[in-house]
């Protein structure tokens, strides 16, 4: 990291200490503080989408974020040996516990003040815009062939788990079959309409780990995945992660509801959709999928627990469903 050293002090306003890795970037102790050094994967336009969304926020006075720091030429993203990086101000605290029903609390209510100051984004001009605006019923249908052909392998291959798959491969196609159903009859493409209308972001990876806590604040950080779509989304999300830590508890979920719409409502029609969102098999299409998409010989190791999960939360998850749609 020594040649990235020299070139940080060289294009940032800060002189360096220390600088070690963490998880999937670099921390930097700076005469500024903490500072975060991230390697993108993206180009600088889809950058400075997300860059503006944080500004955006900010200026909303959502100002708990990890916002991107200008280098001197005036750009949050900067060219180091061939490498395209972004340098933040470091968030200070604890990663949220989605066992804690206060940090469930304290999460949910600040994706919903998220949310509410997302609204109005117009990206910069020279930004790559992501925009998953009425795509759901594409990736419903999108997924549900990939079940089918999952089918189709397991009926081919005819292993151990093959069978195991096989035994409860037509129960999932069946729900989210019957959820693609539903979307196409919802208001859904009204919904769309109104949220493209209010020019609304969603983070689009509101998980445990980038709700950072303190005694006093909630932050929000990693904003690489946001994009335009409806608030739904994420709450769903939210949902999902917290409903597989407590066997689909119906009243769990309503902890979060209740905190959401407490700042920022949901309607009716956003509410079906959220109901929607929450029948499709997401983690039974992902487990499958990546087992038969992963190396043979390592599949196999992991496998069993995941799709273990799955199975083990069917009965659960019908009757949270059969309670939800009664709301």
């Amino acid at each position: 990291m020594q040649d990235i050293d020299k070139e940080l002090s060289r294009i940032y306003d800060f002189n360096i200490d220390k600088i070690y890795p963490l998880k999937n970037h670099y921390i930097i102790e700076t005469s500024e503080g903490k500072k975060v050094l991230k390697n993108i994967n993206c180009s600088p336009e889809r950058i400075m989408f997300v860059h503006g969304a944080k500004e955006h926020l900010y200026n909303n006075d959502f100002k708990n974020i990890d916002r991107y720091l200008y280098n001197k030429s005036g750009s949050p993203v900067s060219l180091i040996n061939g490498g395209l990086y972004t340098v933040s101000e470091a968030v200070e605290g604890r990663e949220c516990d989605f066992n804690n029903r206060d940090d469930v609390i304290r999460a949910s209510k600040t994706l919903a003040m998220l949310h509410k100051a997302s609204k109005g984004y117009i990206p910069p001009q020279n930004s790559i815009v992501r925009d998953d605006l009425g795509k759901l019923p594409e990736y419903f249908n999108k997924r549900l062939e990939e079940i089918k052909r999952t089918k189709k392998m397991a009926q081919r291959e005819k292993g151990k788990f093959d069978y195991l798959i096989l035994e409860y491969i037509d129960y999932f196609y069946e729900l989210g079959e019957d959820a693609l159903e539903r979307i196409h009859n919802s208001m859904y493409f009204d919904v769309v309409k109104k949220t493209r209308e209010d020019r609304l972001f969603c983070h689009h990876d509101y998980t445990h780990c980038n709700i950072i806590c303190t005694d006093s604040e909630t932050s929000v950080i990693n904003f690489e995945y946001c994009s335009f779509e409806l608030k739904v989304y994420d709450v769903a999300n939210l949902l999902r992660r917290k409903m597989r830590k407590c066997n689909w508890d119906i009243d769990e979920a309503m902890v979060i509801i209740d905190a959401y719409t407490s700042i920022e409502p949901i309607s009716k029609d956003e509410f079906e959709i959220l109901k929607i969102m929450l029948q499709f098999p997401q983690k039974f299409w992902r487990v499958v999928n990546r087992y038969y998409n992963s190396r043979r010989i390592r599949r196999e190791k992991s496998f069993v627990a995941r799709f273990n999960e799955v199975i083990e939360e069917i009965e659960y998850h019908k009757k949270f469903l059969n309670e939800f749609n009664k709301i």
